[in-house]
């Protein structure tokens, strides 16, 4: 090694975090510090944008930043080293931006840059998915690897750096001249994304047929191995083929996201939906009542939707079956009521969340709803916001729409689609009158709840509107 590319014996990778469940890859937005810059542990040091959301993450120890990795716009699967820093007092000379480490020649402490938000507790891994830890996956991905075939001696049976190692050396040993190899050369047969699924889910990268040019194995080829299903490659329609009056806009991240998210839903969730009609002359008399106190006192706007915020909390509580969720073959449990609020954005469609629902008053309801969408449109939601959701409520009645039925937002069990109060025939002691009313569809999951349970949820909720009384009394 050249005086020119010394490095430090103690060093701290700086790697892409987990910061959610469903996170998969991150994009790197701009580094706070730079290059031979000294960071304090809990600093902000490097900004990350996810499929939900921008978060600043703080640096995991105090030392220099002696390498950049992962540079500006560029976009790393969750446990790739995006860069380096040197403990205080270390001597070395600070290798170039890009540079690739000798990581045989040091002593690193693996740790996660931590994300400010809370969601940095999710946990490290997704079910079904092999355990590794980042090193590991790194050594892995080099030596061409099948992760699903280390037995892994760390917490929990996940596999280290150290048994991919001795998997390396095996394979040396038992293989002779030339076979070595093979495994490394199937890897470079597949895709990058296709060799994270490949290693995340424990596929054996040659059990699978590739579809791409040359037999190049693809994320879809992987994808229909882990779900047993064979499906005929749609042929691509590039942009140079459009047809004419037509032009390409490629879609953001969120809308990738939410797209995918929306397919799963559709495709993997059997949806049943049940669909109810509410008259809200009372409602809209206790809302007119509360209007002015409310905002007098504590300087909050009362809407509809915080109404139905809280009288959905209020059922769910009767109903705690509706905030499980399905998982493999089983149900996840909870008592958390987490009420998602579906925004439009310019960014796309999100859906922050207020926790606790059934722990807060109406007024504090309606404070966090008016901070959540404001930020949800600015852009400035944290992961924290957009997390850990039991149950969701989507209102398209201020675009006067009548009626819809919506997808649910896994891995949610159960949506409330609000419709548009107007005024509607109603018979009441046997005279027809015009009445405000309100359309709502309930959709569920069948997988957790049956027909009857849903429909004893829906028309308990139907009650608290049309006697709200009720609920604050």
């Amino acid at each position: 090694m050249s005086a020119g590319s010394q490095i430090s014996l103690r060093e701290t990778e700086i790697v892409m975090p987990r910061m959610g469940l469903t996170m998969e890859e991150g994009t790197v937005i701009a580094w706070l510090k730079s290059v031979g810059e000294m960071v304090q542990a809990g600093e902000p040091l490097v900004e990350i944008e996810t499929d939900k959301a921008t978060v600043e993450i703080e640096a995991p120890a105090n030392g220099i930043l002696r390498q950049i990795v992962g540079q500006p716009g560029e976009t790393f699967p969750i446990g790739t080293v995006i860069g380096y820093l040197t403990a205080p007092g270390e001597k070395g000379v600070a290798l170039a931006a890009g540079t690739a480490a000798a990581p045989a020649k040091l002593e690193k402490t693996q740790v996660e840059a931590r994300p400010t938000s809370a969601a940095s507790q999710m946990p490290a891994t997704l079910p079904g998915k092999v355990r590794a830890s980042p090193a590991a996956r790194r050594i892995a991905r080099q030596q061409g690897v099948e992760l699903g075939l280390v037995q892994g001696s760390g917490p929990g049976g996940r596999v280290v750096a150290w048994n991919v190692e001795q998997a390396v050396a095996q394979m040396r040993v038992s293989q002779p001249a030339g076979a070595q190899h093979v495994a490394s050369e199937s890897a470079t047969k597949a895709s990058p994304l296709a060799q994270r699924v490949a290693e995340e889910y424990g596929v054996v990268l040659q059990q699978v047929q590739g579809s791409g040019p040359g037999g190049r194995i693809t994320r879809k080829d992987v994808e229909r191995s882990i779900s047993g299903q064979v499906e005929v490659p749609a042929p691509s329609q590039s942009p140079a083929s459009l047809p004419p009056g037509f032009t390409y806009e490629p879609a953001s991240r969120v809308q990738k996201r939410m797209a995918e998210r929306m397919a799963s839903s559709f495709r993997d969730a059997p949806h049943f939906y049940l669909h109810s009609e509410a008259d809200c002359r009372s409602l809209l008399a206790l809302r007119q009542a509360l209007l002015p106190r409310l905002e007098e006192r504590y300087g909050v706007h009362i809407t509809v939707t915080d109404l139905l915020v809280k009288f959905c909390a209020l059922t769910l509580e009767r109903h705690p079956q509706v905030l499980s969720q399905w998982s493999g073959d089983g149900l996840l449990k909870t008592s958390e009521i987490n009420i998602g609020i579906a925004a439009d954005t310019p960014n796309g469609l999100l859906v922050p969340v207020i926790q606790h629902c059934d722990r807060l008053g109406l007024s504090e309801i309606a404070r966090q709803r008016t901070e959540l969408v404001e930020k949800a449109r600015l852009g400035k939601l944290s992961l924290q916001e957009l997390e850990l959701g039991t149950f969701t409520i989507s209102n398209l009645g201020m675009f006067k729409v009548d009626f819809f039925d919506a997808i649910l937002n896994p891995p949610q069990a159960a949506l409330l689609a609000v419709g548009r109060m107007k005024e509607r025939p109603v018979a009441e002691n046997g005279q027809l009158i015009a009445a405000q009313t309100m359309t709502l569809s309930l959709s569920v999951d069948h997988r957790v709840l049956d027909g009857v349970s849903g429909a004893r949820f829906l028309s308990d909720l139907v009650e608290l509107i049309e006697t709200p009384g009720l609920a604050l009394g």
